[in-house]
């Protein structure tokens, strides 16, 4: 579609440079770029005037987590630009190649009634507590839903305006948001894979993700449903 706008949200958290980097590769190819900063502290500041070139960037004082920052974008994006539209959700510490950015928007341009989800094949060397986990949330997944994906965890999503509702009113604000999200969608809409680059900078140091703590949080989520299904 000639007309179809093409918006990337990138929630970010005292990021560094490599979000500036992200917004002006995104922008050369002709995306709106909107950078939620959940409270990222003053030492942050420049990093986020330099994307500001490139992006449009909602700030606010206190960190509030992923999944709040992700449906603040949401909430921007439903007020401010008239469909058709097609969002992705890109990390913001260099971990989505722009190549396979691109990808996923394309193919969810293509098929704007679905979801498309990024997905990353782990292998050996990579981070173990990033297989074993994205191992465990598949297992659910597939035992909450009867179906299968290869990379629940994955942050790099694309879908049109049609799913905005849906990503704006899923329950959660941290990590437990996009499992939530991704249960919401799998309820109503098809979910499309397409195999991404594994990108892992000084074996994810960068993360903010809390392993036992989200973890949990994001596990329950899968019992969570699966009682709600009971109950209707």
């Amino acid at each position: 579609m000639e007309n179809l706008k093409k918006l990337a949200l990138i929630p970010a958290y005292m990021p560094d440079d490599a979000l500036i980097e992200i917004a002006k590769e995104l922008h050369s190819r002709e995306f709106t770029v909107i950078v939620i900063d959940d409270g990222s502290q003053s030492e942050y500041d420049e990093v986020f005037e330099n994307a500001e070139k490139y992006a449009k960037i909602i700030r606010y004082k206190k960190n509030k987590g992923k999944g709040n920052a992700l449906k603040k974008g949401f909430r921007f994006i439903r007020a401010s630009y008239t469909p058709p539209y097609t969002v992705v959700t890109v990390d913001a510490d260099g971990q989505h190649k722009i190549k396979d950015v691109i990808n996923v928007f394309n193919y969810a341009a293509k098929y704007p009634g679905d979801v498309v989800i990024g997905c990353r094949t782990l292998k050996k060397d990579d981070p173990v507590k990033s297989r074993i986990g994205n191992g465990i949330t598949n297992f659910l997944y597939k035992a909450t839903t009867g179906k299968k994906l290869g990379d629940t965890q994955t942050g790099l999503r694309a879908f049109s305006d049609s799913s905005i509702d849906i990503a704006i009113n899923a329950k959660g604000s941290r990590y437990e948001y996009e499992i939530n999200m991704l249960l919401d969608f799998t309820k109503v809409k098809k979910i499309r894979e397409i195999p991404i680059e594994t990108v892992y900078i000084d074996n994810n140091r960068s993360t903010h993700f809390r392993p036992f703590k989200d973890s949990a949080i994001i596990y329950s989520q899968f019992f969570s449903n699966k009682l709600n299904k009971k109950k209707e």
